[in-house]
């Protein structure tokens, strides 16, 4: 990963209504090994990882790296953010910072992926003003493609890539992500 660029890491946690993302740490271990391994949260992105390559990798994982969010409910990892100067695994991403998001299948549909993901754009766009964020992601994964939207990613391109039908778009801060409206897992609008 290349770095960011002039941004001070890590900052402080960010706090959301229901969320906290905050850097990496140790305790998070068991819950990298889950999110990594997960065939059902990699559906969309080449299947899981093999438990005991993860376990090897996740070391690596919890390292500081800038742009790097844990998502955090009640003290509790639920998933990842990340935020990083893409070296080119898409091309139309390469030199850009990307949006990746992972959380772990019992925290989806809650709107935690919405808000989290809201959050880490508002301090992206107060970390680097300005400065596009990308998105890409297989069009058959639906979810993904509702929370771009949601974000305010703008479709550029649809490509053929990793064997499926790709969609990239493209975030600015001049279209916040704070004005999405998010709901919670009993159906309450909390935001």
């Amino acid at each position: 990963m290349t770095e960011l660029g002039p941004v001070a890491w890590p900052p402080a946690p960010i706090r959301t209504e229901r969320l906290v993302l905050r850097e990496p740490e140790v305790r998070d271990h068991a819950a990298f090994i889950e999110l990594l391994a997960s065939a059902e949260v990699h559906t969309y992105l080449g299947g899981p990882r093999p438990r005991d390559e993860v376990n090897r990798a996740v070391a690596e994982i919890a390292e500081r790296r800038p742009g790097s969010f844990v998502v955090d409910l009640d003290g509790a990892m639920i998933g990842q953010i990340t935020l990083t100067r893409e070296t080119g695994h898409i091309q139309q991403a390469a030199g850009r910072v990307e949006l990746g998001y992972l959380l772990l299948s019992q925290a989806w549909g809650c709107g935690y992926a919405a808000e989290a993901c809201g959050a880490a754009l508002d301090w992206f766009a107060g970390a680097l003003p300005g400065e596009p964020v990308v998105l890409a992601t297989q069009t058959a994964n639906i979810r993904s493609m509702r929370l771009a939207a949601k974000l305010g990613f703008t479709e550029v391109e649809r490509f053929e890539g990793y064997g499926a039908e790709q969609w990239f778009g493209v975030w600015s801060s001049t279209t916040p992500s704070g004005s999405t409206r998010v709901i919670s897992c009993d159906g309450r609008s909390v935001g």
